[in-house]
């Protein structure tokens, strides 16, 4: 869910202390509890590993995760941990299937159907769905508020406004974050790329960006800062 300041080292702490069981009661814990849990930092014989509270670094915490609440559902999916589901599985079926109930409740043949959506990755999501633990887990989420809905244009629309075009992002927003950005342009039909090539429509550049902006240079394409980004975006929606 892409939560930040919720490190390897903190989830640790919070399953050895009985705050967290599983990914659901990340969403239950109050700020009042991750401000006053006592940490010990990793780094043995410094100064810094001495027993503190987590204090301000806790309310950030709780800010990220209540944000996050709010991820379109494939991040949900992708969460999970479902076994073959990968960052383009679960969005083609949170695309498809529109809500996590659909999901849950739908047939191997109705996943297999999907295209993309093979023979292995259906039965791995049936499994996961047919375990009752994993519905208890879906069913506190849901009740934590977090989101089970796709915020993607449906598939019966058609083809989104930015279909075909694929962008590069490269640098800091102060508007959203990374994945925040690559989410709106998915859900207008872009396709986001990690690297610049002859294919790249736009290159999307934000604060302390790299040698991308080189690259683009070099190749003729079009780079945009931040502002030109957001009208974009919402040029494209209406």
């Amino acid at each position: 869910m892409n939560i930040e300041g919720l490190g390897e080292s903190l989830v640790d702490q919070l399953i050895t202390q009985g705050l967290v069981h599983d990914f659901a009661d990340l969403y239950h814990l109050q700020a009042a509890q991750l401000e006053n849990l006592v940490v010990t930092p990793r780094e043995p014989r410094s100064e810094r590993s001495t027993p503190r509270k987590l204090g301000k670094v806790g309310r950030n915490v709780i800010e990220q995760l209540e944000r996050s609440k709010a991820n379109d559902l494939s991040r949900l999916i992708y969460a999970l941990g479902i076994r073959h589901v990968g960052e383009k599985a679960a969005a083609t079926l949170a695309r498809h299937f529109r809500t996590m109930d659909r999901i849950i409740n739908a047939p191997a043949e109705a996943l297999q159907s999907v295209s993309e959506i093979g023979p292995v990755v259906a039965a791995s999501v049936r499994m996961f769905a047919d375990e009752p633990s994993n519905q208890a887990l879906v069913a506190r989420l849901k009740e934590a508020g977090v989101n089970m809905e796709s915020q993607a244009p449906d598939v019966a629309s058609g083809p989104g406004p930015l279909a075909g075009q694929v962008f590069v992002l490269t640098g800091t927003l102060s508007s959203m974050t990374r994945e925040q950005a690559q989410e709106a342009l998915e859900q207008l039909g872009a396709r986001v790329s990690g690297s610049v090539s002859k294919k790249t429509r736009y290159l999307v550049a934000g604060a302390e960006a790299g040698s991308k902006i080189d690259k683009a240079r070099q190749l003729g394409v079009e780079t945009l800062d931040e502002e030109a980004f957001l009208a974009l975006i919402m040029e494209k929606r209406r």
